[in-house]
């Protein structure tokens, strides 16, 4: 790209005019806003005050950057859609009506996440996709919320095959209160019994171990999402984060 002293003048001045009318439709909309605010404080002291000129125009350098993060509620990820199963209604009566019916305002969009969640597995093994060893895990809550222990806690061979049929039977009611019982990728490595159950044995052998070089990395995680929050210079996970040290993979998604 080439110019001469003359155009480029010509474009700064075109970038300089249109700051300035972006900056005075920001304070003509900061000062609205504040009006309002007065008018319904009901007499009340508002401590809040005009941002300075310099303030506004820093802000209009920056909006490009600037994002809002509205996490979701945590009783939202235990919300059951279908109140009907047995397994997962001491779940979903942990919370109040008013909680649940916030929650059911949003599970339409959470489906629609995890719907594209599953448009994008993990591409050398499909099974190591974080979100389905989401659903495992979850069911394991199930199973500790009937029996008060997590699965595998007996070795003995029966009792571990038990365990993993009660933990397969709780992920297929998972996923079906997420909305994705009728959804492909489900269907073929949580709802295909033999599929399915792998991943139940698995986390039924795993017996609620805690790894040191797995947790040290869930440390490292941690720290540097505190790090973001401190600075506010970058963009925290929104919900929740899942690593899988099997494939060396993660994935964060919204519940």
């Amino acid at each position: 790209m080439t110019s001469d002293t003359t155009r480029y003048v010509a474009l700064q001045e075109a970038y300089k005019q249109q700051a300035e009318k972006d900056k005075a439709t920001l304070t003509g909309l900061v000062k609205t806003i504040l009006a309002e605010c007065e008018e319904n404080s009901n007499g009340c002291d508002l401590l809040v005050t005009m941002p300075s000129d310099e303030e506004i125009l820093t802000f209009c350098k920056q909006a490009r950057y600037l994002r809002i993060l509205e996490t979701r509620p945590f009783f939202a990820e235990y919300k059951i859609q279908d109140k009907s199963s047995p397994a997962l209604a001491p779940l979903a009566g942990m919370f109040s009506a008013t909680d649940v019916s916030h929650f059911d305002a949003i599970q339409s969009e959470t489906r629609d996440d995890l719907m594209m969640a599953t448009m994008d597995p993990y591409e050398t093994d499909p099974v190591q996709t974080p979100l389905l060893w989401w659903i495992a895990l979850r069911a394991c809550d199930c199973f500790f919320d009937r029996h008060q222990h997590y699965p595998g806690k007996h070795e003995q061979e029966l009792a571990l095959e038990a365990d993993a049929n009660e933990v397969y039977r709780y992920m297929v009611q998972v996923a079906e209160s997420l909305g994705l019982s009728e959804n492909d990728f489900i269907k073929e490595h949580i709802l295909d019994h033999v599929k399915g159950k792998e991943l139940a044995k698995e986390v039924v052998r795993y017996d609620e171990a805690e790894i040191h070089n797995i947790a040290a990395i869930i440390g490292g995680v941690a720290s540097q999402e505190s790090v973001k929050l401190i600075t506010g210079q970058y963009v925290p996970f929104d919900d929740t984060y899942i690593y899988n040290g099997i494939a060396s993979t993660a994935g964060v998604y919204r519940f």
